[in-house]
């Protein structure tokens, strides 16, 4: 009776998660998002154990900040709704923020739902062009390490994430025991995007714009970044 309920309350969540990702949200609750994803970002730092380096910030093109939820019974999977910013190549200072969802999938004995704070570091300027244009995927189409964390050493500057197009930071909360980052999507949700700003404009022209203003609602998130990039904690 126990592992009735237990497996019923995980189909539930996905549902809701999956139903979410379709819906057409109201603004109240992307600004919801935005200020999730202040929150996720302000966890990871929080934690030397998992706080990006300022150089890493500093070098980024742009930034993913996602929550997921991952649940399943023997085939499993994980979907989650996101916000994307990307420096604008004009003057390297972050933009407006866009929105993403993620999913995947997972095959084996698992048990449990897990609420995943994930971090997608961008380094490069193709797989941010990706990440607002398209669906792409973490195991063919960027290389999708975990990145370094705290303040960076001669010796850690050897590490393979130099050569990554996405560097992976996360926290875990549930029964799950880690978190298979390359079995994943990312893909823009340009429905959310227009309904936040009231437009017409996908994803592409208003990540890298200048005539877009950043929004009241998402200047605290801008802020946070700015300061973790500037060496701040």
């Amino acid at each position: 009776m126990n592992r009735f309920f237990r497996n019923l309350a995980i189909a539930l969540s996905l549902a809701i998660c999956a139903n979410s990702l379709i819906a057409a949200p109201k603004r109240e609750n992307l600004v919801t998002r935005i200020v999730n994803s202040e929150y996720i970002l302000e966890e990871i730092m929080a934690k030397k154990e998992t706080a990006i380096p300022a150089s890493i910030l500093q070098q980024a093109k742009g930034i993913i900040l996602t929550l997921n939820y991952r649940g399943g019974f023997f085939v499993g999977g994980h979907g989650g709704l996101g916000v994307l910013v990307a420096k604008n190549p004009l003057n390297g200072k972050w933009g407006v923020p866009a929105f993403v969802s993620t999913g995947g999938a997972n095959v084996g004995l698992q048990l449990g739902v897990k609420e995943i704070d994930t971090v997608y570091v961008i380094m490069d300027d193709e797989t941010v062009r990706r990440a607002y244009t398209g669906r792409f995927d973490l195991s063919s189409d960027a290389s999708a390490v975990a990145g370094p964390v705290g303040v960076l050493t001669e010796r850690k500057e050897g590490r393979d994430y130099k050569n990554a197009n996405i560097l992976v930071y996360t926290t875990t909360k549930g029964l799950f025991a880690g978190f298979a980052v390359k079995a994943g999507w990312v893909k823009p949700d340009n429905i959310a995007t227009k309904e936040f700003y009231n437009t017409p404009f996908n994803a592409p022209e208003i990540v890298l714009s200048d005539w877009f203003d950043i929004p009241r609602e998402a200047q605290a998130l801008i802020n946070r970044l700015t300061f973790y990039e500037n060496g701040g904690y």
